[in-house]
């Protein structure tokens, strides 16, 4: 065995299997997994190293199928971590990112419509009707009737515009792209500007590592995915 085919890919699930008759098979791990596995691999080669005795045992079967296993899977964790992700997957989340936008689209919608039929009634439906108030029950009462509804819509078209504009903001906030939704125009009374295998490993680990080794807690932070060197000895 020459120290240089380390570096040769998918060596060491081979030498596993040829030299310790032990099948390690990393391909169908996801990055994830791949990461958890190797944090523990590295524990339990750590804990082999810092013993008393590693200066006679560091050639040993279980000590080395742990170099060759962390070897296997930095390869595919570096392979995981340089392939594209997924088509499907981003299309999905752009799906979803647009069926949220546009939900808060249909919010802004809804208060313009409201908006425009406050128009209607301002322009067309109230005029209209006091004329009828006039001419069918008196000139005084048509315009006390006028005055009174004027005012009510005034307010109510002062509101709902401060609404529209206020709903207008937060959808734009979450597009983060401000004014991209062209405005339908409004009717006449509106303001024109409104606008992402570890089956069994533990127990074989143990066996060939020593039962008694126990993996401490895996950290939080992203393991150093560095080729291992000769026998266990990290490249300087």
């Amino acid at each position: 065995m020459k120290l240089t085919d380390f570096d040769k890919k998918q060596y060491a699930p081979r030498a596993l299997e040829e030299t310790y008759k032990m099948s390690f098979d990393v391909s169908n791990l996801g990055k994830m997994e791949t990461k958890k596995m190797l944090q523990k691999v590295r524990t339990l080669a750590n804990e082999a190293r810092e013993s008393n005795d590693f200066h006679k045992n560091q050639t040993s079967p279980s000590y080395m199928k742990l170099v060759f296993m962390e070897q296997a899977l930095v390869t595919h964790y570096n392979e995981l971590a340089l392939k594209p992700q997924p088509r499907i997957v981003v299309e999905n989340e752009e799906v979803e990112k647009s069926q949220v936008v546009l939900a808060a689209q249909d919010m802004v919608d809804s208060i313009q419509k409201m908006l425009e039929d406050i128009g209607q009634m301002q322009v067309k439906e109230l005029p209209a009707l006091v004329d009828s108030i006039e001419s069918e029950i008196g000139v005084n009462e048509a315009q006390a009737y006028n005055d009174q509804v004027s005012s009510q819509l005034d307010t109510l078209s002062g509101a709902m515009k401060a609404a529209f504009a206020a709903l207008k903001s937060a959808r734009d906030a979450i597009t983060g792209q401000g004014g991209s939704f062209a405005e339908p125009a409004m009717d006449a009374g509106l303001d024109a500007g409104m606008g992402d295998e570890m089956a069994g490993m533990d127990a074989g680990m143990d066996a060939e590592a020593g039962a008694d080794v126990v993996a401490p807690e895996v950290p939080a932070e992203e393991p150093e995915v560095e080729p291992v060197g000769g026998a266990g000895r990290a490249k300087r």
